[in-house]
């Protein structure tokens, strides 16, 4: 059994012993106090509804305070017995504080659901509240004497009063009522507005409590008006009423946990029966949330998408909630809904667990998607870059080797004009285009090694990591590197990204050293390329990282990047090999 389990069994049994006094002060009361059957029945039965339905709130939800201002309401409830009573400290005791259940009630129902006061007109109006009736009554005391008194028939002295001074009272009382139902008013007012204001899932969730208990706020208005008006015969009638009303605020409460329970068990049954083809529609009328919206979560990209496949952000706070489903001990969606629903705890829990399997086939559906758009957009960016870079190389083409070869042609011609006339300035010209003629094959071998190096075909991936970390300007260790021969692609695709990633080391790392690991696992190549610089690299912001994901993407393969500030960068490529 928890502590808190044990701690509210004990708040009931307090609340019992509570309830019994009551019931004891009423029938021990001066025969000639007007204390009636129906004050006997049903007043420790609107404070024992109160004070357990409390406790069941409190059980369910132990971190809002609602639960705990109800059973406050039911403990307060039975102060006005002590008005009862032929003891003067006692009561005047329960004639101060016998209207303070009414102060506590207005405060559990501008907190509900959430528990808290929201707005500042509510926190004010229960502020006026809890100063009406625990400041104003024991002010009100000093200037009355009630023993003797013809409107307190049988009741003993107060030991309070200073003072008897009947206008003075009546000022006092005529503030008092005045202040309570400005109160009582604004209070309504503010629970008509929560209830226009709220979305379907709210109002299932306030109706019942809300109706209830804006009943007894418009009778006791109406109590508190029959008393100045008409006297005392009819505000007798009238309380009686609020009286039953009252009691019926718990027990609306139980009717809404019902309720709620009831339209679990519906949107369960719902989205059982319901089409996976529309889940979204089936679980926004199953949990009365046209709003809802769905995102599946991708881990291989670590994100959220619609059902499109497009990325998607989920809230952090504010007008939307966010539920998280698993499947499998594994996130497969979020429902992003009303915070109403949260309030209806299990609610979206439990339709999110009955829908569970079909949201996992429509995460794979959007993955699918999101595959397919990046593809789209992958192999855009390859068309584009592939023209680039055939504009590179014929750019450097004619700028380089094709430049030489022109020049060596007129040099050529030269010596061959020479060769008669001047044997010695033939040879020279003759030399001097051997010497050109060598730079030209030396350009055109470094452009073809940026195409595709001829190490790489001839030998593998090992020696060609080798001959990348020989030429880096800083010290490199190839730690691991497959000796067999993988696919074509696949070597190339790893070859490209170690030299890419090397680069950026020498431009931009500031590293004392790297190192580069290739390994095969699990019928994938798995690409690694570690520095010691200052990280903070961003892939989106440089077109090299960016290729080297579209190369890898037409393998069906993924480049992540992990680069903290400060803490170096690390390059990984994943490509399936078979």
């Amino acid at each position: 059994m928890t502590s808190l389990k044990r701690a509210l069994i004990a708040i009931g049994g307090v609340g019992f012993a509570a309830g019994m006094v009551a019931i004891a002060l009423v029938l021990t009361a001066n025969d000639s106090r007007d204390v009636t059957g129906f004050d006997l029945a049903l007043g420790p039965i609107v404070g024992w509804a109160f004070i357990y339905a409390g406790l069941i709130a409190w059980w369910r939800r132990p971190d809002n305070r609602f639960g705990s201002l109800m059973t406050l309401v039911g403990f307060t409830w039975f102060l006005g017995a002590f008005g009862l009573s032929d003891a003067p400290g006692v009561f005047v005791f329960g004639l101060i504080f016998g209207a303070v259940p009414f102060a506590v009630l207005l405060h559990m129902l501008l907190a509900f659901p959430s528990g808290r006061l929201e707005g500042t007109a509510a926190r004010r109006l229960v502020r006026f509240g809890y100063f009406a009736v625990l400041v104003m009554p024991a002010v009100w005391a000093l200037f009355i004497q009630t023993e003797g008194n013809a409107e307190c028939d049988g009741c003993p002295r107060n030991p309070l009063s200073i003072t008897e001074n009947d206008t003075v009272a009546g000022i006092l009382f005529t503030v008092y009522a005045v202040v309570s139902i400005v109160v009582l008013i604004g209070v309504a007012v503010i629970l008509v507005r929560r209830w226009r204001r709220a979305p379907a899932p709210e109002r299932r969730l306030l109706g019942p409590l809300y109706l209830t208990g804006g009943a007894t706020v418009v009778l006791t208005v109406l109590v508190i008006t029959a008393e100045q008006a008409f006297g005392d015969t009819a505000a007798q009638v009238v309380n009686a009423l609020s009286v039953v009303v009252l009691a019926s605020v718990p027990f609306a409460f139980l009717y809404g946990l019902l309720r709620t329970r009831l339209a679990q068990s519906s949107a369960v049954t719902d989205i059982v029966a319901g089409s996976s083809a529309d889940l979204r529609d089936t679980l926004a009328a199953a949990l009365g949330d046209p709003s809802l919206e769905l995102a599946y979560w991708l881990p291989e990209r670590k994100t959220y998408v619609d059902r499109e496949g497009r990325p998607i952000e989920l809230p952090d706070e504010g007008p939307r909630a966010v539920t998280r489903i698993d499947h499998d001990g594994r996130c497969v969606a979020a429902i992003v809904h009303d915070p109403a629903l949260n309030e209806q705890p299990g609610l979206v829990d439990a339709a999110g667990a009955a829908a569970a399997l079909a949201l996992e086939n429509e995460r794979l559906e959007a993955e699918l998607r999101a595959r397919v758009e990046e593809l789209e957009a992958s192999r855009a960016r390859i068309v584009h870059v592939g023209l680039a870079e055939r504009r590179r190389i014929e750019r450097d083409l004619h700028d380089g080797a094709q430049q030489r070869l022109v020049a060596l042609r007129l040099q050529l011609r030269l010596a061959r004009d020479q060769a008669g006339k001047d044997p010695e300035m033939a040879q020279q010209m003759l030399d001097g285009a051997m010497t050109e003629l060598d730079e030209a094959l030396a350009e055109l071998r470094e452009l073809a090694r940026g195409i595709h190096p001829a190490v790489l075909a001839d030998r593998g991936l090992e020696p060609a990591l080798s001959a990348l970390a020989g030429r880096a300007p800083l010290p490199v260790d190839v730690k691991t590197a497959p000796t067999e021969r993988l696919p074509a692609p696949v070597e190339a695709a790893a070859y490209f990204v170690v030299a890419e990633a090397l680069t950026n080391v020498a431009r931009y790392s500031q590293a004392s050293r790297a190192s580069v690991a290739v390994e095969r696992r699990n019928g994938h190549a798995v690409v690694e390329v570690r520095d010691d610089g200052v990280g903070g690299a961003d892939p989106s912001r440089g077109t090299g990282l960016m290729g080297l994901a579209d190369r890898l993407a037409a393998l069906d393969g993924r480049l992540e990047v992990d680069s903290p500030s400060g803490g170096g960068t690390v390059v990984r490529a994943d490509i399936p090999c078979g």
